[in-house]
This record gives C-alpha cells, sequence and structure tokens, in this order.
C-alpha cells in the first residue's frame, strides 16, 4: 500500500489526561497544633516521671538493653519489593477507558493484569481507530478492499473511474457525439473485441446517423459501470487466491523447516543435538523481534544484519569460505581440538617431575590424599 500523508491519526488526540487525586486524605495536622492540651513529645534522654512505663520501643530485653521494634510495613526506604498489584493496571485501563483513549475497552471481558495484558488492548484499540479512519475515509467497499490486497491507488483509481461514469449521464451523452462514440469503442473492447474490429463494428452505428450512436452509446455507458465493479471484484478474488497460495507455501516451509530442525539428531556432523538448541534454533528464525522501516517482520539474525550489514555479511561469507559452503565443519573442529589439546600441554609441561616420576603435588602429603590413581603417561 502506498504512503498516504492523509491518512496520520493521533490515539490520544489533543485532549490531555488528569489525575483525580480527590480521594486521597493528607494527614491532617492543624488539630494538633490549634489543641494546646497536646503535649510534645519528650526530648530523648529525658528521664521519664516516676510510676510511668517506658515506650513500647524501648522495653528491655533479656539482656537489659532495649529492643528495637522494626515494622513490617516496608523497607527503611519507603520501597515496597512486592509486584505491582494486578488492580493497578486494570484501573489505569479504566481511567484510559473514561478518559476517551480506549474507548472500545471493555473491562468485563478483557482481564488486565500485567504491562502485556495493557499493551495487548492498546494495540486493539489501535487496530480499532485504524479501520474506523480507513471506513471514514473510503468506506466499507475500499475498506473489505483494501483487507483482501487492493492497494489504496489501486482502490482509489478505481473510486474515481467509477465516480467519472456516473457523471456521464444521458444528457451529457446526448449532447456530446464525440464522446458517445469513445464509450461505445471501450464497451466492445471491454467485451473482448481488438480494436480494429470494435472500429468496424462502431462505423456501421456511425453510418447510421447520431441518433443511433447515442442511443448505443446509453446502453454502453451501464456495461461500462458493471465492467468496473466486476474488474474490482475480480482483483479481489486473484489476490485471495494468491494469498491463500502463498500462505499454503509458506506453511509448508514452516513444517520442513520444524522437521529438520526436530528430526534431525545433527545439523553440524559430530555435534549432537538435544531439544534445547533446537527450541533456540527454531525460536530464532521463526520469532518476529522487530519489523524493517520498509514494513518488514524480522526476527534477531534479520535485525542484527539490518542493524551491521558489513560486519555481519563479511562474518558470514568467511565462515562460508572456510566450511566449503557449509558442507565441511572439519576446519572449525581441527582448530578448537587442536587449541584445546595445545591448552592441555602447555599445562603438563608447567608441572614439575621429581622422584620416581610423579607430579610433585602427590609428594605432598598435606594436600594430596593419595584418593584415586595418578595419571600414567
Amino acid at each position: 500500500m502506498e504512503d498516504n500523508n492523509d491518512f496520520g491519526m493521533s490515539l490520544f488526540g489533543e485532549g490531555g489526561m488528569e489525575l483525580n487525586i480527590d480521594d486521597v486524605n493528607p494527614i491532617d495536622i492543624a488539630g494538633l497544633q490549634d489543641d494546646p492540651a497536646a503535649e510534645p513529645p519528650a526530648e530523648p534522654g529525658t528521664p521519664a516521671e516516676p510510676g510511668a512505663e517506658p515506650p513500647a520501643d524501648e522495653i528491655p530485653n533479656e539482656d537489659g538493653s532495649p529492643e528495637d521494634v522494626v515494622g513490617d510495613e516496608g523497607n527503611d526506604d519507603g520501597s515496597d519489593d512486592a509486584d505491582p498489584s494486578p488492580n493497578l493496571f486494570s484501573s489505569f485501563a479504566s481511567e484510559l477507558h473514561k478518559e476517551g483513549v480506549l474507548p472500545s475497552l471493555d473491562l468485563d471481558k478483557n482481564k488486565i493484569d500485567n504491562t502485556q495484558d495493557l499493551a495487548n488492548v492498546i494495540k486493539a484499540q489501535i487496530d480499532v481507530q485504524t479501520k474506523q479512519y480507513l471506513i471514514d475515509k473510503i468506506g466499507e467497499d475500499g475498506y473489505d478492499a483494501i483487507e483482501k490486497g487492493v492497494s489504496l491507488a489501486q482502490y482509489q483509481q478505481h473510486a474515481q473511474t467509477v465516480q467519472n461514469l456516473e457523471n456521464i449521464t444521458d444528457e451529457v451523452i446526448t449532447s456530446d457525439v464525440d464522446l458517445a462514440t469513445k464509450i461505445i469503442l471501450e464497451d466492445y473492447i471491454n467485451q473482448g473485441l481488438t480494436e480494429d474490429r470494435a472500429r468496424k463494428i462502431l462505423q456501421k452505428t456511425i453510418d447510421q446517423g447520431e441518433e443511433a450512436v447515442v442511443e448505443d452509446a446509453k446502453e454502453s455507458i451501464k456495461s461500462l459501470r458493471v465492467f468496473e465493479q466486476n474488474r474490482l471484484e475480480q482483483q479481489k478474488v486473484a489476490n485471495e487466491a494468491t494469498f491463500k497460495a502463498n500462505q499454503a507455501k509458506q506453511e509448508k516451509i514452516d513444517n520442513d523447516l520444524k522437521n529438520a530442525i526436530y528430526n534431525a539428531k545433527e545439523i553440524i556432523p559430530s555435534i549432537p543435538l538435544n531439544k534445547s538448541i533446537q527450541d533456540r534454533v527454531y525460536q530464532s528464525i521463526t520469532k518476529v523481534v522487530s519489523e524493517s522501516p520498509d514494513g518488514v517482520m524480522e526476527n534477531q539474525l534479520m535485525q542484527d544484519r539490518r542493524e551491521n550489514p558489513v560486519d555481519f555479511d563479511a562474518k558470514l561469507y568467511y565462515l562460508y569460505e572456510l566450511t566449503n559452503g557449509f558442507k565441511d565443519f572439519s576446519k572449525i573442529k581441527t582448530t578448537a581440538t587442536t587449541q584445546a589439546v595445545s591448552d592441555f600441554e602447555k599445562a603438563l609441561r608447567q608441572t614439575k617431575f621429581e622422584s620416581g616420576g610423579n607430579p610433585t603435588f602427590t609428594e605432598d602429603t598435606e594436600s594430596y590424599d593419595g584418593l584415586g590413581s595418578e595419571i600414567v603417561f
């Protein structure tokens, strides 16, 4: 579908949204200030009057020291480690609904307990508004055509053609014989006649006089209107058939891909697969993580290549050549094995041998208890 700058829209509109905090009651300290009978708290270290009980947080424990009383209301900094209540998301969505941001939201049918639920209802609202915007602009027929693969430009051209044909009334045809002949000619061609054959038949009508031309043109204009409407319907049917064929083809590719991954014991020779790796490979191929600027859905690999194509392709083609077109991975395995052996030999050379040829750590009775057998070289 071609870009159309007139199709801009705003989800939130120009109106703002204010939070209602009238229900939050601030702590009333005015009463304490105005009450002369209220006594200020005692200063720290002030001895209590005889017979008075100490505060609850200063009651001595068994060792005679005051026992600190810590509340369970939360952390010292006032934060709360608990997860947000599901009611928070539901309440926020309800406020958005009241403000007109999510007018189609039905809280009785939509359970909103987390951020994903909230994102889903917002996306659904965007879809609803997009659909309504298109219907307002091009009507139900236009939206149906676009849903079935007709581009916006194609439908706009169709709508303009229909409007032009509707504007050609009988009075217009009667007053413009040249236009009448063009209408008859186009009608003949739409019926499958070649242009030469259509002109020969048209000439016979012209020879009969202007009245015959006008009468034929009045019938031909009706035929052109029907033809234009049928042409759009045929385009929708063809697009739908193409979509189904592509969908079936994609399903076959998906099934073949799944079988290739999950039915194979190994993808790279001598490197066995397990269920975890199979799942990760399949998810890496099929999981959509982003959308490219031109609207193509991307998996992680596609996104990485788009963001850094030079480095990505350099490494890809290097690996391709190193493995002879992904057919021979022996060089990679040999390199890995050689490095492992080299590291092992280096570690052995750093071990000092004495006495009967055993490593020195076996001579240390404090650190080696003799359990097991020494490595035999």
